[in-house]
């Protein structure tokens, strides 16, 4: 068993330039590399004029992107445990991001969740909302940016009858 603070792997990705502002990253066991960008907003705040820049997801976009897939991965775990399906659609996940300008630096301030899930019959609700009380903690990105960015979410619960 690792113990906390014990290194257990390393993720290495490389990162080429491309035109228009883009970096095309490679990631472990990804096949194509992911291009990453700028958008109008972005471009505006850092002065691009048009053609200097192929609007495209940000690298902002993407971690943001990692979180709230992470954070959904790991309330479903946890509602796994108390017996509620999550592998056909049952638990889906918006989440958005905000952006401020910071010294000149443009970073995501907090980051939320809105989750819906529909509710198997034989899961107790409390015990639902208890796994999405307590899901951030286990969820690796959130432990990871937590202490920077603000994260928050709320789980609105539907009837599956």
């Amino acid at each position: 068993m690792t113990h906390t603070g014990e290194l257990l792997g390393t993720s290495t990705v490389r990162v080429t330039s491309a035109p228009g502002r883009a970096k095309l990253v490679e990631l472990p066991l990804t096949p194509a590399q992911v291009p990453m960008g700028v958008r109008d907003e972005v471009a505006r705040h850092y002065q691009f004029t048009d053609g200097q820049f192929e609007p495209m997801a940000t690298t902002l976009d993407y971690l943001v992107g990692a979180a709230v897939a992470c954070m959904t991965g790991s309330l479903g775990g946890r509602l796994g445990a108390i017996g509620q399906n999550t592998s056909n659609g049952e638990l889906t996940a918006e989440g958005t991001g905000s952006l401020v300008v910071d010294h000149g630096v443009i970073r995501v301030k907090a980051i939320h969740v809105a989750y819906t899930l529909a509710l198997d019959e034989q899961v107790d609700e409390a015990k639902a909302r208890r796994a999405h009380d307590t899901h951030a903690r286990y969820c690796p990105v959130a432990r990871s940016i937590g202490a920077c960015i603000e994260l928050t979410s709320d789980l609105t619960l539907r009837s599956t009858s």
